[in-house]
């Protein structure tokens, strides 16, 4: 999968309340579109990496790519991704659990960037190796009741970064790990990599395309 890179936006979508017409019927239609808007204007909001987050250079350089704006009112794909602890504060050692969403079946990719800029595909992976995902039904990582399979590693911040596209020829949905790893490693030169990405996902050549991120604090004591 070839690449593109965006930069933290703290895009917060917005959408307008339908008027009600005739009796109180609203439609499951509307009803659908209000609550999807709401879901990914939630997770959104948790994209945003605050003040103490700072991102390192070869961290923003992924967060900074232009994979396509998810414009949640427009009704195009949207990709949202969280992780189990409301804070995003870990401790080195700890487990991280993700979960990842689409709005329509699309394939996905995430990366996890750490503060030097060593990058990993945590997903596909070993144990999931099927990057398309269904439409509303999240992704799990790990798996309900299996072992865990990220963990925080070193102090500073951790980025993650969610992607998602409409075709799944893009190296990034097709990469295996070598030999028995669990996942990809990807290497420390972040700026070569986003434009792997981009080129991979064929950005506005008719693949529709989304991204989200979220970073977390790992605290050493």
């Amino acid at each position: 999968m070839p690449s593109n890179a965006p930069r933290i936006w703290p895009d917060s979508p917005s959408f307008s309340t339908e008027r009600i017409s005739g009796s109180d019927a609203v439609s499951a239609g509307r009803l659908a579109r209000v609550a999807l808007a709401l879901w990914a204007a939630a997770g959104a909001a948790c994209g945003v990496v605050g003040d103490s987050e700072r991102l390192t250079d070869a961290q923003q350089v992924i967060a900074d790519m232009k994979i396509g704006p998810s414009d949640q009112q427009g009704g195009g794909l949207t990709i949202v991704g969280a992780v189990d602890h409301a804070d995003h504060r870990y401790h080195v050692g700890e487990p991280i659990n993700l979960s990842i969403q689409v709005n329509q079946a699309a394939y996905v990719a995430v990366l996890r960037v750490i503060s030097n800029g060593a990058t990993t595909l945590v997903f596909p992976n070993r144990r999931h190796t099927s990057a398309l995902l269904a439409a509303n039904v999240p992704l799990h990582l790990p798996d309900p009741g299996a072992p865990a399979m990220i963990a925080a590693e070193t102090p500073g911040v951790a980025l993650f970064e969610f992607v998602a596209a409409t075709r799944g020829d893009s190296w990034l949905f097709n990469r295996k790990p070598l030999t028995a790893a669990d996942f990809s490693e990807l290497g420390t030169t972040t700026r070569t990599l986003a434009k792997d990405i981009l080129l991979s996902l064929r950005v506005g050549h008719g693949t529709e395309t989304a991204a989200s991120h979220l970073a977390l604090r790992v605290r050493g004591d």
